[in-house]
């Protein structure tokens, strides 16, 4: 049976008032109700902050998009800009997931370490963990704080929000590099994100 706009919208607010950290506590949700499908399209841009591009700068090492992301340039920093693939809610109160095809690489000489098909999880806490696949495995590569970040029942946003280097990544960086040029823990990139969620939802009416 096909659900109605309102039952989806019932269960979004369902779901995000659940991303809200004041509602973690929350009891009597429904482990049987399926994660809410995102539709994809959603744009985002990590850019690198000045201190990771001077480390990069003075270790010879150039920071590359990987397709279908594409390397740009806002307010004079090197931006790795990328599309939300697809996502869900999740109704057991875990977050939200969100999956992109893009990535990003660092290369020096012949010499290159590909961050692919990145897969970002966003906790009650607003915190996150962005996992992407390294020569064949997949890697707790970055990870982020709460600054910046803002849950409503409709929106989910990310202004500045720092983005740093996890262990697994940095170790990553320093076999291939030999030393690595980047620390664990340091913040490599800026995020900056907006979307919609109800319009977001599969099966949701489009905006007219």
């Amino acid at each position: 049976m096909k659900k109605s706009p309102a039952r989806l919208t019932g269960l979004v607010a369902l779901a995000l008032s659940a991303l809200v950290p004041s509602a973690a506590s929350a009891q009597g949700s429904d482990p049987t109700l399926p994660a809410l499908q995102l539709r994809g399209g959603t744009p985002f841009a990590y850019c690198l902050t000045d201190a990771s591009t001077r480390a990069l700068s003075d270790a010879g090492v150039t920071f590359e998009a990987l397709a279908p992301a594409t390397l740009i340039t806002e307010n004079g920093h090197q931006c790795m800009k990328a599309t939300l693939d697809s996502g869900q809610i999740n109704t057991d109160l875990t977050g939200l997931t969100g999956v992109t095809k893009g990535g990003f690489a660092f290369r020096r000489g012949a010499q290159r370490a590909e961050f692919a098909a990145m897969e970002i999880h966003l906790k009650l806490d607003r915190t996150g963990t962005i996992t992407t696949e390294h020569l064949g495995k997949r890697i707790e590569t970055l990870t982020t704080s709460a600054q910046g970040i803002k849950l409503s029942l409709t929106k989910v946003s990310a202004e500045n929000t720092p983005v740093n280097l996890a262990p697994a990544a940095a170790d990553a960086l320093a076999k291939q590099f030999t030393t690595t040029p980047l620390a664990v823990g340091q913040q490599l990139f800026s995020a900056t994100v907006s979307f919609d969620v109800l319009r977001g939802v599969t099966g949701l009416p489009a905006a007219k």
